[in-house]
């Protein structure tokens, strides 16, 4: 319970939590579930073994509970700031609880005598070794091992926790539960029979994850075949059961809510199982399968955790809490229909909130024409949006946070009716009431727990269902009609909100559903465009329709390496193309103007999208997902996007990343502060405000103990100032801001060695940095070697206000976008950079050749972001970091490194030397920097 209400404050306050989504789902998954298995695991084995524990063995249950517990938060703990450390105690700590229990239920298994439902227990002994494998699978990825490592690992860690401990832990206990909350019997050979498929599905789960781990789309898809064979011979079984038990008449009803619940929940469980099958194998890739098929199985989140975890808990407490109350048959009767209350209503809207978050994530043609039918054509996906998606998120969490009610009003029910009998309802008085027992009401004793009756059915008779199912009959489809209701509803109130909020078009506009089809004639004629994929762009990117035709693209992938994809606004996509491959995609009838992208996992952030033009459409319709016009109310922590892959603007110079040569013991400079118009990016123009015209100004370079005076001059609109770090002045008078047209002396003498940041340092600092006024001076230190080739390299991020947001128009030069406030005190960067532009040096390249030493300084400038500095291909065997060495070659440990580490204002330098020509790439290694723009080419040359 402790979990469950800490998952319901998580989901109320999840929008101001680092990394919601993933401390919800292991809320889910480490702590609810995994301590519901360990509970009721315990209560199960004792019940179907007949080996019930005494109180001395509580304290021994307790302790585990806590070290488990311990152990799930550490994990939370270290996560969500980064503590890697911290995640492997916590995993430590959640493995050895689970090894623990494993032997506690082995010692239980060899203590009984001839126990006939012992494959359950085993089951829960095997699925008990599995999780320690995943938490350890898990604890590695804390540590950003990087690809194809980091996808492999993730998917082992997910095939070896869901469907192996929690799937062979589910499909084991309703071998024997499912019976009892049909409150039938099971045969013990047909039991036994059935339990042979555990041990295939244990046996296909270790080859899944070696499968994984090893690359093998073939062999992790095989096992995965083999799995859900296994799982289908114990559904078989299980469907039997159900048939059976559902025919049966009886005095007293079934509690409908936990049988629909835990056979929704294992449906979701076989679908997403199958589901996952399908995604590795069209995501195979000669090197990047399990990268691919791991972050595609992010989709499959919500089948698993919401479609099926909850759902068959839920299910499964439904029943157990009320039997596991005792108080007599009336009361537990009695407190399994308050769990049952609206049970139809519940699961139909519940499923269909899920079904409709899943139908909306795939994106494909099939499933938005089956999210309108299951709206019957009120709704399509792509007018399903955020404010949609809210409401109804939180129909299902209220459907969810209603088992909580229901218990406490259990409960309640239960304590009043202890001690009295039940009522044996009649044709005529079915309020009546008389005295019987347990055996006779049909009900399973809770002494007994899990342990269901074996052997030909007795007390019960089959055939048609008794005159008195009609009106539950009818309750029943009332409620189906309600819970439907209830979705349509909810998802009618998000358009509505969507729309008048601007998150999507009205119906007279773009919503790219059926709305905006109609607005346009089909012509019954189509359009045939060839698209080629390659390089992280469409070719040709704006196609051209005449409004009415039928859109026919084919689509070929002609990228020597990368998968891609298309997913049109409609919904309707590709799905996925291996290099080589093409696909004719169908695009309906173009109403209105829309915008494709590649789905792929970062794609479309690095500008892979392209734009459908209906031409002679009727005018007000606009781009779905284009720019939004000015004063529109644009969201101004909008991300603004650049292509990561194009070149420079034209007019854009190349800035020598050189080491400029020494300047002797005296020397005078003169930096003017100027704002210009600055490109950071392809096609991203900011209002910049710069030394000397460039954002991040010019490197300067003094020697160790010379006179450095800087005459700073302002040519700006507002005042500026100067910050050297490598002075040991008062800031009073060298530091002071100077208003427009003044200028000041600023004299130092470089005392220390190092590469030292400097910057303007007029409030509000960080908007003056992120503009652009920043530079590096170096002062090598004392014998410092030559090298053949020594470049500069400084690290700048960047916040932009969005075209049309909230304080766009600020900006002093047409066409920029300012610096923006709001995004920096949320730190939203839009862009990383070296040297003041995102791709120069991928299109110019820094030079070296093999056998040259190279020595590079790195200066992080912030105004807030640091840099783990790598070179892919290379290692340093000279290391310099805030004026000290940390390697050099003559130390004589035959030591090397891989990144140099520098927080906000720090700098160094690292040495390297390449032994064969190539291309190398010169990262932050915290990889959304580098996804961002810092990233250099050096093209090595034999």
């Amino acid at each position: 319970m402790g979990w469950m209400l800490a998952l319901v404050v998580v989901v109320l306050v999840h929008q101001w939590l680092p990394q919601a989504r993933w401390l919800m789902v292991h809320m889910v998954t480490l702590g609810l579930i995994t301590t519901s298995i360990m509970v009721w695991g315990q209560h199960f084995a004792e019940a179907l073994l007949k080996t019930r524990l005494g109180e001395e063995s509580r304290p021994r249950q307790l302790a585990r509970l806590r070290l488990l517990t311990a152990g799930v938060v550490a994990t939370i703990a270290g996560m969500l700031p980064g503590w890697p450390w911290l995640v492997v105690l916590g995993a430590l700590a959640v493995s050895a609880a689970l090894v623990w229990y494993a032997a506690a239920l082995g010692a239980q298994i060899r203590a009984a005598l001839a126990p006939r439902f012992a494959f359950t227990v085993r089951a829960y002994v095997a699925a008990a070794c599995l999780l320690p494998v995943g938490a350890m699978l898990g604890a590695v990825m804390a540590f950003s091992p990087g690809e194809p490592w980091q996808g492999r690992l993730m998917l082992a860690h997910q095939i070896v926790n869901v469907l192996g401990f929690v799937g062979l832990t589910v499909t084991g206990t309703l071998l024997t539960l499912w019976p009892t909350v049909l409150r039938t019997r099971i045969e013990l050979a047909a039991a036994t029979r059935a339990a042979g498929g555990l041990l295939g599905m244990f046996l296909a789960v270790l080859g899944a994850v070696a499968g994984a781990l090893i690359g093998s789309t073939l062999l992790g898809c095989a096992a995965l075949l083999a799995y859900l064979g296994s799982f289908a011979w114990v559904a078989v079984t299980l469907v039997r059961v159900g048939v059976h038990g559902v025919r049966q008449e009886r005095r007293v009803p079934l509690a409908p809510f936990p049988i629909l619940s835990i056979a929704a929940g294992t449906g979701w469980f076989a679908l997403t199982t199958a589901g996952l099958l399908v995604m590795w194998w069209r995501s195979a890739d000669a090197q990047m399968a399990t990268s691919l098929v791991a972050a595609d199985v992010q989709q499959l989140t919500v089948p698993f955790v919401a479609g099926f975890l909850l759902q068959v808990l839920l299910g499964a407490m439904s029943h157990l809490l009320p039997v596991t109350l005792g108080g007599g048959p009336r009361a537990t009767t009695a407190a399994l229909a308050v769990m049952s209350r609206g049970a139809v209503l519940r699961v139909v809207a519940y499923n269909l909130v899920v079904a409709l978050f899943v139908l909306a994530e795939r994106g494909t043609a099939g499933s938005g024409a089956l999210f309108s039918a299951l709206t019957l054509g009120t709704a399509e996906v792509a007018g399903f949006g955020s404010l949609s998606r809210v409401v109804l998120s939180l129909l299902g969490f209220a459907v969810l946070v209603s088992f909580v009610v229901l218990l406490v009003l259990a409960v309640r029910t239960s304590s009043r009716l202890r001690g009295t009998a039940v009522p044996l309802p009649t044709p005529s008085r079915p309020e009546a009431a008389a005295s019987v027992s347990p055996a006779r009401s049909e009900l399973p004793s809770p002494s007994v727990g899990p342990s269901p009756s074996v052997g030909p059915p007795t007390g019960s008779r089959t055939g048609p269902a008794p005159a008195a199912a009609a009106p539950m009959d009818r309750r029943a489809l009332t409620g189906a009609l309600l819970g439907l209701g209830s979705v349509l509803g909810a998802t009618a109130l998000g358009g509505s909100l969507d729309r008048s909020q601007g998150s999507i078009p009205d119906a007279a506009g773009t919503a790219g559903g059926t709305a905006g089809a109609a607005a346009v004639t089909p012509t019954g004629e189509s359009t045939t465009i060839s698209v080629s994929m390659a390089e992280m762009r469409f070719t040709p990117d704006r196609l051209e329709v005449p409004a009415g035709n039928t859109l026919v693209i084919e689509l070929s992938n002609d990228d020597p390496h990368d998968v891609h994809d298309l997913v049109l606004a409609t919904g309707a996509t590709s799905g996925r193309l291996q290099p080589g491959e093409s696909r004719v995609l169908d695009g309906g009838v173009v109403a209105h103007d829309m915008e494709g992208w590649c789905s792929i996992v970062g794609h479309r952030a690095m500008g892979m999208t392209l734009s459908i033009v209906a031409t002679g459409a009727a005018a007000g319709t606009a781009a779905d997902g284009g720019a939004v016009a000015a004063g529109s109310g644009t969201d101004e922590l909008a991300r603004v996007d650049a292509d990561m892959m194009a070149a420079p603007g034209p007019d854009v110079a190349v800035r020598d990343a050189r080491l400029p040569a020494a300047t002797g013991p005296q020397q005078r400079v003169t930096l003017e502060v100027v704002e210009v118009a600055a490109e950071i990016a392809p096609g991203v123009t900011m209002d910049a405000m710069t030394y000397g015209g460039t954002v991040v100004g010019p490197v300067l370079r003094s020697e160790l103990g010379a006179r450095l005076t800087v005459d700073l001059v302002n040519h700006g609109s507002m005042g500026h100032s100067l910050d050297l770090h490598a002075g040991r002045v008062s800031p009073d008078e060298a530091m002071r801001t100077i208003p427009p047209g003044e200028q000041l002396e600023y004299a130092i003498t470089t005392d220390h060695a190092g590469i030292w940041l400097y910057h303007c340092s007029t409030m509000p600092m960080s908007v003056h940095l992120s503009a652009g006024m920043v530079g590096a001076l170096v002062v090598p230190p004392p014998e410092l070697a030559p090298v053949e080739r020594e470049y500069v390299l400084v690290q700048s991020e960047h916040y932009l206000v969005p075209a049309g947001a909230p304080g766009s128009e600020s900006a002093t030069h047409e066409g920029t976008l300012p610096v923006s406030p709001v995004k920096i005190a949320a730190e939203r960067p839009d862009l990383t950079v070296f040297n003041g532009h995102a791709t120069q040096y991928v299109h110019s390249p820094l030079e070296a050749r093999v056998g040259e030493r190279v020595r590079l300084w790195v200066l992080s400038a912030g105004p807030s972001r640091g840099i783990s500095f790598h070179v892919v291909g290379g290692v340093f065997d000279t290391v310099f970091k805030e004026g000290a060495y940390l390697l050099r070659p003559e130390d004589g440990e035959g030591g090397g490194a891989q990144a140099l580490d520098l927080a906000a204002a720090q700098g160094g330098f690292v040495e390297l030397v390449f032994d064969e020509p190539g291309t190398y790439t010169a990262v932050n290694h915290s990889f959304v920097e580098m996804e961002r723009g810092a990233r250099a080419l050096i093209r090595v040359t034999a």
